[in-house]
Order: C-alpha cells, then structure tokens, then sequence
C-alpha cells in the first residue's frame, strides 16, 4: 500500500517486520530478581536455568519445552548450582603437592629480579615465617584461617606487635597473589588471613623552634646528617648512601641518584644545610680527603665510643642508634617540648611538616623533596598546610558575617502600596465594625479587586 506522497506505508512495515521477527527462532528469557538468576528457552524448545558467578555464567537444562513446567521446576536446579557454588566446586584447584616454601622462593626470586629494595626485608620476615609451626612444610592445599590466626596469637602473646604480625601476613599474602596470577596458577584460591588492629599512627614531631636544641646535644659526626634530615625530609637509607660527587654546589643542590621508588630527587640548599655541608667538607679534606661519603665518624667522636669499639675515625656511619637516643634524652632534659622517644624517622614527618605548614610551600613541591608519591602520607599524620585552612576560616567567617548583617537589616519599603494587600485589607476588615450582610458584599469586592490588583488587571 503506497500514500499519497508516494513512501511506504510505515506502519504495515512495522507490522510485516514484527511478524518475520515472531518467526525466526531465538531464545525467550525470563528475568527473575536480581540474584535468583534467569529462566530462558533456546531455539529448540527447551528452557534452562542460568546465573552469573564471578563474571561467569553457569547454566543447567530444565529438562522441559514446557514454560509452566520450567517454572515450576526451576527451584530445585537453582538449588543445585548454588549448592555447588558454595561446595566450591567452580573454583580452580590447588595443586595438592604444592607447598608454601615453594611460593615464597618464586616470590623472593621475582623481588630480587626487580631490584625491589624491599626485597632483602621481606625474604627475612618470609623465612622466618615459615620457620613457625604453623607454616612449616605445608602445603597450601592445607592451609586455613585458623592457621593465620593461632600464628597471631602466639606472637602477640610473646610481645609482637600487630603492626609487625600484619607485616609478616602482607608478605605472605603477596606471595600468594603473585602466584594465582601466573598462568596456569598453582594455586586455586588464597586464604582468607586475617589482619590484626593497626596502630595509631605515630604522633613523634620535633617542633623547628626545639631543633637547635637537639643539635646541640648530638655528636659532632652526626649534626650534618641531623640538619639535612630535618630540613629534607629524606629516608635515612637515602641520607648515608649520598657521596661527595653528588654534591652540586655550582646549583646548590643535592643529587640523589636512587632512591627508594626508583625516582631521581635533587635537594636544595636551604637552612643550615650549605653552612653544615660545608663543614663536614672542610674537616673531611683535612683529615679523611679519601672519604667518599658525605656522613662518616669523626676522631672525637670515635675516641668517646661512638660508633662501636670497631668503629675506626672516617668510617661511613651505618648505625648511631645508641648515639641518637642519648642526645634525644639529653635534648629531653633541657627542653620537655622534645619527645623523650623521638626516633630519627620522625624527623621525616617533622621535615614535611615544617615546609607545608610552617613555610607554606605547597605540598606537592614538599613531596618532590621528601620523595613521597601520594598523599597518604600527609593524610594519615594530619598534615595539612595551615595557609589552606587558615583561607578556609577566613572564608566562612566572611560568610557568617554577611549573613547576620543581611538578617539584622530592615527591610525595604516600596512605596505607598503593599507587597501585601489582601493582608493589610483583611486586617482593616477585621478592626471595623461592620453590618453582616454588607461585611459579606464588601468583602467579596475587596478580595476581587485585590486578585486584579495582584493580576495586574
């Protein structure tokens, strides 16, 4: 049938492809709630019960071409599946003679290939784990939640922290989840480990103001490293491998050609770090000019026992630790403000904070020095610039103000009429002592002539 104009008649089109589209044979579906799966029915008749499982459809024939049948039946074949899926029987298997040592070589190997600088950490906390109990010669087929758990109690109830039995499971952990991604994976499906209360997080800072204080109280071997520490931010693994050659005083900076992410970082001169450089320079040239790095131990120092009894004048300085705590207490005596615990990792934190919040240097400049490459660092120590917070005060209060002088205003008057003049009439009405009948009438003509008023009529 052809129109007017000459074009095809759409809806008879419509009709005619409808039809063809009732006679080609594809599959009916049946959606269900979401979570119960879906009934549909192939070309050839037969209907079956499908559901999605980890990104996966497992389907089973009902058995029936007829739909009332299906539907009623479905419920057992569903009941089925999810028995299954709960028995495991869809996920991949363990190698049953697999065995956890064997994960954590391959685990330790791919570290070591990748120059990992956790790599050395990590194969000692590995190989001490599976010297426990609770891990040796077993095989990952075998091992359980409860595993994880009794190995957590035991060290908990001997002294370890949670933070350090966390640690021990990150690893384990990691060792796991290298494997289930190799392919093929040994290893079906990693075991719950449950994980211990984090710790707080430390609250260890050195104000700049007390900073003097503490220098004072150090060896001399140890102020330069102090000073660049504070004023850097820098990891002490990364402050005792700088050499002299990375010294640029030309620019007035410190290269660190490695690091711990792999990142190249320059440090610039500012503070006491050119003045303390300088120093260390002059008394180096003097009496050790063979020293290749920047931080090493003095004669003074080494006479007085810093260092060890091994420890021979312009050595690099590996371990100061019994040094660092009793400055730390000493520095304590003189000035409470400094924490009696301080370790020297807190100057990091104290490092960043002192550039973000004191001297107001945005953070990402900040991170570029400390060699931090997100944020959580700053979020979980609540540092934060105190610039950006204190804007942010000055903003709502700018805020506030505007609102209470807005509210405390009066309000403007526009002219002889009112915004309002059913309401101003209403209350005339109501102080006037008018007959009932004429209130009635007059009424009705006021209230018509405010509605037109109020029209613009």
């Amino acid at each position: 049938m052809r129109t007017p104009s000459g074009s095809a008649d759409l809806p008879a089109l419509a009709l005619l492809a409808t039809i063809r589209a009732m006679e080609t044979p594809t599959e009916t579906r049946t959606y269900r709630p979401k979570g119960d799966g879906s009934l549909y029915q192939k070309a050839d008749g037969r209907w079956y019960y499908s559901i999605m499982h980890k990104g996966k459809r497992r389907s089973k024939s009902l058995g029936t071409r007829d739909e009332e049948e299906a539907t009623r039946n479905y419920q057992k074949v569903r009941n089925n599946l999810m028995g299954a899926i709960d028995r495991g029987e869809f996920e991949p298997t363990t190698k049953e003679n697999v065995r956890l040592a064997e994960i954590v070589a391959d685990y330790i190997n791919e570290l070591k290939t990748h120059r990992r600088k956790s790599a050395s950490i990590a194969e000692s906390v590995l190989l001490k784990a599976l010297k426990a109990p609770e891990f040796k010669d077993r095989k990952v087929a075998t091992l359980i939640t409860a595993d994880f758990k009794r190995y957590r109690d035991r060290l908990t109830k001997a002294g370890t922290s949670h933070a350090t039995v966390n640690y021990h499971f990150t690893c384990i952990r990691a060792a796991l989840n290298m494997e289930t991604k190799q392919t093929p994976s040994r290893i079906g499906k990693v075991p719950f480990i449950p994980m211990g209360p984090a710790g707080k997080a430390r609250e260890g800072f050195l104000e700049y103001n007390d900073h003097e204080t503490l220098l004072g109280c150090l060896p001399r071997s140890l102020k330069a490293l102090f000073v660049i520490a504070l004023h850097s931010g820098c990891r002490l693994g990364e402050l005792l491998a700088m050499r002299w050659q990375d010294v640029d005083w030309a620019n007035r900076i410190v290269r660190l050609p490695d690091s711990k992410n792999g990142r190249k970082r320059n440090l610039p001169f500012w503070g006491g770090i050119e003045d303390h450089l300088k120093r260390q320079k002059a008394y180096r040239d003097e009496h050790h000019s063979e020293c290749e790095h920047l931080f090493f131990w003095m004669d003074e120092d080494v006479r007085v026992g810093h260092g060890g009894a091994r420890t021979q004048p312009g050595a690099h300085i590996r371990e100061f630790r019994t040094s660092w705590t009793n400055a730390v207490k000493k520095a304590h005596g003189l000035s409470e403000s400094i924490p009696a615990g301080l370790l020297f990792h807190d100057l990091r934190r104290s490092g960043i904070r002192v550039m973000v919040q004191e001297a107001g240097i945005p953070e990402s400049q900040a991170m570029l020095i400390s060699g931090h490459v997100t944020r959580s660092m700053l979020e979980r120590y609540n540092i934060v610039s105190l610039k950006n917070v204190q804007d942010a005060g000055a903003k709502l209060d700018a805020w506030i103000k505007s609102k209470r002088q807005v509210a405390a205003s009066p309000r403007p008057r526009t002219g002889s009429k009112s915004r309002h003049p059913t309401r101003t009439l209403a209350t005339a009405l109501a102080t006037t002592q008018i007959s009932p009948p004429f209130e009635v009438g007059l009424f009705a003509l006021i209230l018509l002539f405010c509605y037109g008023a109020e029209r613009g009529t």
